[in-house]
């Protein structure tokens, strides 16, 4: 019998005691454990009041951080998105990629998360940001749809260094959106909107209004200012505009846009005051248009007065001024711009003027456009917009020149471009005259076919009548009298004859035989028929849909 297993009666405590080297009668150095009292440490009592100690701390840290920003409701998008690799040798796709990313996480981002943004990423070095390609559009973002706070922040800063930061093209941007959104809201940034006003009404920043970058601040607050300010701005800007100043805005390369955006808000101003400032400055523009048209620069104020000047402004220029000054105008290099902008914003009447009065008033003369390097363009785009009168007269000049080998290489080019001009057209008219017939005769083909159909239908219907008629021809010869002979067989022969009962008796076998009729289905080829009528159909619309599409 084997034996049994020992019960063992020590305790967790003492099996422990037992094992230390000093009880076991070891000669090893003693241990950390071979102390007396080590019992009272691993005891389960104590390990739990050191675990409660630990999720106490643990609790007193977690309310910190909730007070600083990291709650449940945190997402930690916005701050990856700021982490991002924003150097030089990343290529401009993923720059893009990662800007664009911060906008939009910045933009759906709650206040705790973009104020520790701010204050982490934004705020020390707000200048290096705006100087960059990538990151300036961050602090545009945030001067958007950040809070009054952050954006007078950004501003405040800019500010401090505008001298510096007005000339460079991200660092202006950033200005030009901050002056959109205080002009917006003037009551969220009083002060920085006024010291923005201030710099901008100072009378010494000649440079900046012919410098590349600066003069779009100045584009800008054109648009932005109203009321005071904006005669105010008008006024300083006059001083330099055809007023034999030491600068002049309407021959410099960046200047004249200054003057073409006084042109441009003209239509757009309600303030009296500088409604008048502007128009002094568009007349004097058309009083001096004849040099103007032929300068590099100032060329563009002309045209810009031909698309978007007020009417009463572009009929005085082109009527008192340009239709007198079309021919030297358009054998200049930059004059030639100007004279296709009036023939294409003039009217009817004005390009039959010029033609009457100006290009076919000699053979000298037209010659003259027809074969200049320059003038040869305006000619082609006056013969466009002739009408088809003039243009015929126009053609023909051309061919006599053509035949007396009058023409150089220029004029050549205006003989080809209004003999294919020309051409398309009749091409064109030729070409809709032909849809135009396709579709008649279309229109016509359906009626036919209609019409065909309508009496087919009626053929089938005379031929299911007469068909009905021999039936019932048959019916009566076949069916009718051995019907009324079985009736007679049926009848007492001493009995006399009842005619009514016999009529009785035939109309209810007539009726039978119309029911059987009716159940009984119409005959395959009128169904055929019927199918292939369709078909018909069906082809013709798809054909005039299509001949519709191709004359549209």
């Amino acid at each position: 019998m084997s034996n049994p297993i020992p019960i063992e009666f020590n305790s967790d405590i003492d099996e422990l005691r037992n094992c230390f080297p000093s009880n076991t009668g070891s000669t090893a150095t003693q241990s950390l454990f071979d102390n007396s009292n080590i019992y009272k440490i691993l005891s389960s009592e104590q390990f739990d009041d050191q675990l409660d100690q630990v999720d106490h701390e643990f609790d007193q840290l977690n309310e910190q951080m909730k007070n600083v920003l990291l709650n449940d409701d945190f997402k930690p998008s916005l701050i990856s998105a700021f982490q991002a690799d924003m150097s030089s040798y990343i290529t401009h796709e993923k720059l893009t990629k990662n800007s664009r990313r911060m906008q939009y996480e910045y933009e759906n981002a709650k206040p705790k998360e973009r104020e520790y943004v701010f204050m982490t990423f934004i705020k020390n070095n707000i200048v290096n940001l705006s100087l960059d390609k990538y990151m300036h559009y961050i602090l545009e973002k945030i001067i958007e749809v950040g809070p009054p706070l952050y954006r007078n922040i950004i501003l405040d800063q800019i500010f401090n260094r505008i001298n510096k930061l007005i000339t460079d093209l991200y660092a202006c941007k950033v200005m030009q959106k901050g002056l959109e959104i205080m002009a917006s809201y003037p009551q969220d940034s009083q002060i920085q909107f006024q010291r923005y006003v201030n710099f901008i009404l100072e009378d010494n920043n000649l440079k900046l209004y012919t410098d590349k970058i600066g003069n779009q601040i100045f584009q800008k607050c054109l648009e932005l200012f109203d009321g005071k300010n904006l005669h105010n701005l008008l006024l300083i800007l006059d001083k330099y505009i055809l007023n034999q100043q030491q600068i002049e805005l309407s021959t410099d390369q960046y200047g004249c846009l200054i003057v073409n955006k006084i042109i441009d808000i003209l239509p757009k101003q309600i303030d009296q005051n500088s409604k008048q400032v502007a128009n002094d400055i568009i007349m004097r523009v058309i009083e001096n248009s004849s040099c103007l048209i032929r300068r590099q620069y100032s060329n563009y104020i002309i045209q810009q007065i031909l698309e978007r000047g007020q009417e009463s402004h572009k009929t005085l220029l082109l009527d008192k001024y340009l239709i007198k000054d079309f021919v030297q105008m358009s054998v200049d290099k930059y004059g030639s711009n100007v004279a296709e902008k009036a023939i294409i914003y003039s009217g009817p009447k004005w390009r039959q003027k010029l033609w009457e009065e100006e290009v076919s008033v000699s053979e000298e003369s037209f010659r003259k456009l027809v074969n200049d390097q320059f003038a040869n363009y305006p000619i082609q785009r006056l013969y466009e917009y002739l009408t088809q009168e003039y243009r015929a007269e126009f053609l023909e000049y051309l061919s006599k020149l053509h035949e007396s080998n009058f023409l150089n290489h220029h004029g050549l080019i205006v003989w080809k471009f209004a003999v294919v001009n020309f051409n398309i057209k009749r091409f064109t008219q030729k070409v809709n005259s032909n849809l135009n017939f396709q579709i008649t005769s279309f229109q016509d083909k359906n009626k036919q076919i209609s019409q065909q159909q309508v009496n087919q239908q009626f053929i089938n219907n005379n031929q299911y009548q007469q068909y009905q008629q021999f039936i019932q021809q048959q019916y009566q010869q076949q069916y009718q009298q051995p019907m009324y002979n079985y009736w007679i067989q049926q009848q007492n022969p001493q009995q006399t004859y009842d005619y009514q009962q016999y009529q009785a008796f035939l109309m209810q076998n007539t009726m039978m035989f119309y029911q059987q009729q009716q159940m009984y289905p119409l005959s395959q080829q009128f169904y055929q028929n019927y199918q292939n009528e369709q078909q018909n159909n069906a082809q013709i619309m798809q054909t005039l849909k299509m001949v519709q599409h191709q004359s549209d």
